[in-house]
Formats: structure tokens, sequence, C-alpha cells
């Protein structure tokens, strides 16, 4: 965190424009807007999906207001993104403290997403990036469908690891992708970035796809502290890559079944299951699978940053690559 704190500052002033906007951005006379966006700009997160945005610039050309407000947008649709699941998940907590919908009420929560998901919109406009409006448009399908597809296979149970990577592909690299290609265009050097886009989509995939399984695997390690419940998701019914990888590597056909039932006492409150599923990760080698697919992503990922122009600013991306 000291590292990616070292990064922020040394975006100044880039950063401390993309602050400002993004708060000038949200304010509204309305009293409750104004006191959860308070609450909630008190508690900001890492911030990573701007700080990406304004690295893709740096690394291809001169940052400018377009590049501030490409990067504020983006943090509007995340944090959107966060106020629908906590409604959809009922989740109590979020980054280490109440969620909004646990202290102001889900339909609060609801609402003001999608008040940021509008003044996002309306940011693109006023800063004349209207030609991004379908980078960010595909990005919100993508959290949509991927949030989507993830509540039906809770139900079934019966999803694999290629449904898995599109699920993590949808929900996390969408986002990765619209921030970092619409911060390269952001720029006025629009022939470098056009040439540079398909090297950044390309490590916005791997960087999103490694950061999504990173942080499942979280799931499984109560022992560090990332602000995030232990075994959240597998009490919600949510099968992620390291019982996938553990189930492929015990025999899925044979154990899906049991593990099924496992998962089913754990929503109901069975903890002697949930201990019975740790313990099958940990048997089968599903966090060591994970990790191996963690780390080829980081590796590409590294590859295709050592492809774009030698500079302080693809070292950062490097750091942060190497960090998910």
């Amino acid at each position: 965190m000291h590292d990616f704190n070292k990064i922020k500052l040394s975006l100044h002033p880039h950063w401390e424009a993309f602050e400002n906007l993004f708060k000038t951005a949200l304010s509204s006379s309305d009293t409750l807007i104004s006191t959860i966006d308070a609450y909630l700009l008190n508690r900001p997160g890492k911030q990573l999906r701007p700080v990406l945005a304004i690295l893709s610039a740096y690394v291809c050309g001169t940052p400018g207001p377009l590049t501030h407000a490409v990067a504020a947008v983006a943090e509007m649709l995340h944090t959107a993104s966060l106020l629908h699941d906590d409604v959809a998940d009922n989740a109590d907590t979020r980054r280490g403290g109440w969620s909004v919908q646990k202290l102001f009420g889900a339909q609060a929560s609801i609402l003001l997403g999608d008040f940021w998901f509008a003044r996002a919109f309306q940011l693109l406009l006023d800063y004349e990036g209207r030609d991004l409006l379908p980078l960010y448009a595909e990005a919100i399908r993508g959290l949509s469908e991927g949030e989507l597809f993830q509540m039906e296979k809770a139900q079934t149970l019966d999803i694999n690891c290629e449904e898995y990577y599109n699920i993590c592909a949808a929900k996390t690299v969408s986002l990765f992708k619209a921030a970092m290609v619409s911060g390269t265009l952001s720029i006025p050097e629009k022939e470098a970035a056009r040439h540079a886009v398909p090297v950044i989509e390309q490590i916005a995939y791997h960087m999103g796809m490694a950061f999504q399984i990173r942080d499942d695997m979280l799931d499984y390690r109560p022992e560090i502290s990332s602000g995030k419940p232990a075994y959240i998701d597998i009490s919600e019914s949510k099968i992620t890559l390291p019982l996938l990888g553990a189930l492929e590597q015990a025999g899925d056909k044979k154990n899906r079944p049991l593990v099924a039932e496992w998962i089913r006492q754990t929503v109901a409150g069975s903890n002697l299951a949930l201990q019975q599923i740790i313990q099958f990760v940990d048997t089968y080698k599903g966090m060591e699978y994970a990790h191996r697919i963690c780390r080829q992503h980081t590796d590409k990922a590294d590859e295709l940053i050592n492809r774009l122009p030698p500079s302080v600013w693809r070292d950062y991306l490097l750091q942060i690559s190497d960090t998910l």
C-alpha cells in the first residue's frame, strides 16, 4: 500500500485535478445525497482504476482535462456498481466499514448508484469525451451480465473454469479496460494513442483477471486483512477458482455433488460444512492452482507492459501488475 500511495503522489498535479473533479461532479443540493457522498468520499478505497487511467495516458503522451474526467468516471462507475452489488448481496460491510445500504437503506444505495452513473456519463459529455461513451456503456453491460450470470451459477452450482473466467472478464476486466483505454485515448497525441490501444487492451485484460482471481483467493485467507469478510463468497454459493481448482484436481464429476451439498449446508449456517469445504480446498491444493493461474496473467501483463516505451510510468504499471 505504501508503494501504491507513492505512485499516486507521483501523478501530481493530475491526481489532484482528478480528485477535485471527482468531488465537484458529485456535488448536489440534496441533503441525503450530500450526506452519503461525504461518507463515501471519506472512505475512498484504493482508487486503482483512476490510477491506471492516468498512468495509461502518461505512458503514451500527455495527460490533460479529459484524462482527469475519465479517471473520475472510472471511479464513479466502480463505486456505483458496488452500491448496487451491496444491495444484491445484502452486504453489511464495505471497505472495512458499514455499507451504504446498511446505514442508509437499500433504496438509498440503489438510487445513489444511479445518480453516480448519471453524473459519470454527464462528465464525459462535459469534457468532450463523447467518443468514449461506448467503452463505458460496454463496461456497465459487462458488469451487469457478469453479476447476473454469477447469480445464476450460485443457484445451479455447476459452474466450470471457463464460465468462471468469463465472469471475471465481464465483471472486472470490463472496467479495467474502459479505464485504461479511455486514459490512453484522452491524450492529445492521437496517433500514439491509437497505436498503443491494442496493447493497452491486452494489459487491462490480464491485469483485471489477476486482480479478480487474487480477490477471490482472499476469501480463503482470513488471516489477511483486506476489508472483505472471509468466506463470504462461499456463504453466498459463489464457487470461485480455489474451489474449482480443487475440484479439477480431485475429480470434478465424482466430487461435485458432495461439494454442492456442503455449499447448501454452509448457506444454511453449518460451520461444519464450511470447514469441510476449506479442508477440501486445502487437501487438493486449490489455492496453489488459483495462484498458478493468477501468476500466468501477471506474467503476461508484465510481458505486454514491457512492450510500451521505457518510462517511469511504464515502471509504475509493472509495479502495480506485480502486486495484483
